[in-house]
């Protein structure tokens, strides 16, 4: 019996140790927060530039034009910096991922600042979370280099929307109607994996994509409520372009001998490189998409 009991006690001390010896081997982080209180913006430009890490934008608190979270590992030297200024209605924010302050004293008093140190976090990499006011229409240029990204758009008022993204995967996505126009979106995606949903849902009048080398899945669904032009373009990455069934559209493409082209069914070749479907030709409201390839292919599907 002693034998049996010391036996257990020795393993459950090995238990123990191994279990605190993990625990000390993961990395401790920092989280950093901040946040900026709305005034009297009556709409806000965002630039916000991330060259490494996981960045996650969504929908906040409308009190606030910004709620900042970033998460880091404790020997990290990078910042998280924010500049915010107003003037005539409209708030100007620049949020930077850096290696070292540029000591801008750019803030007003409608800035709060909170720092959190002792945040034990069990990230693998840097995280920022960034969630923005739905009160003002929004003009937002996404940098993002190395690393992921996630930007949910619902519910946010999206006046204009630029994004580019490096070696990166990043993921749009905007599950209800933007309430205001968006008068542009343009994307830019190099060797990388780019996946948006529900972009009609955006309410765009143009929208442009260029790809380089890498994977595209843009799927054009949502209730379209103008007529809106998309120019698709990749160059030896491949792009799926997805469209609703009941949406009036028009594909027009350059049938290179170089890139390869599977549309599906629901489409009507109408002449060389022009395709739609029923109902695109009465319709007030309709979805025309140019697509361009250089030695990629192209893949159109009806949901």
């Amino acid at each position: 019996m002693r034998t049996h009991s010391f036996l257990r006690f020795v393993s459950t001390t090995t238990l123990t140790l191994t279990w605190f010896t993990a625990l000390l081997a993961i990395p401790q982080q920092d989280i950093t927060r901040r946040e900026i209180s709305r005034t009297s913006e009556k709409e806000i430009f965002i630039s916000l530039d991330a060259s490494f890490g996981t960045v996650t934008l969504q929908k906040g608190d409308r009190s606030k034009v910004i709620v900042a979270e970033y998460a880091r590992e404790q020997d990290d030297n990078r910042e998280l910096e924010m500049f915010y200024d107003i003037s005539g209605g409209r708030g100007d924010l620049e949020v930077n991922l850096t290696d070292r302050r540029n000591h801008r004293d750019k803030h007003n008093s409608s800035i709060s600042w909170e720092e959190i140190k002792d945040g034990r976090a069990n990230g693998e990499e840097r995280r920022l979370t960034a969630r923005l006011t739905d009160a003002v229409p929004l003009s937002l240029k996404i940098g993002l280099g190395a690393g992921k990204g996630r930007f949910d758009l619902t519910g946010l008022k999206i006046k204009d929307l630029r994004i580019s993204a490096g070696a990166s995967s990043a993921e749009l996505l905007c599950n209800e109607q933007n309430s205001v126009p968006c008068e542009n979106i343009t994307i830019e995606s190099g060797v990388s994996k780019f996946t948006a949903t529900h972009l009609v849902n955006l309410n765009f009048r143009k929208l442009k994509f260029s790809g380089g080398v890498g994977s595209y899945s843009l799927d054009f669904s949502g209730t379209l409520q103008q007529r809106a032009r998309a120019d698709v373009e990749v160059g030896l990455g491949s792009v799926v372009v997805y469209v609703p069934r009941n949406t009036p559209t028009r594909v027009i493409t350059d049938e290179s001998w170089f890139s390869s082209l599977d549309m599906d069914d629901c489409f009507e070749k109408t002449r060389k490189g022009v395709y739609q479907t029923d109902g695109f030709e009465e319709s007030e409201r309709s979805l025309t998409i140019t697509i361009g390839s250089g030695l990629g292919s192209i893949k159109v599907r009806c949901r």
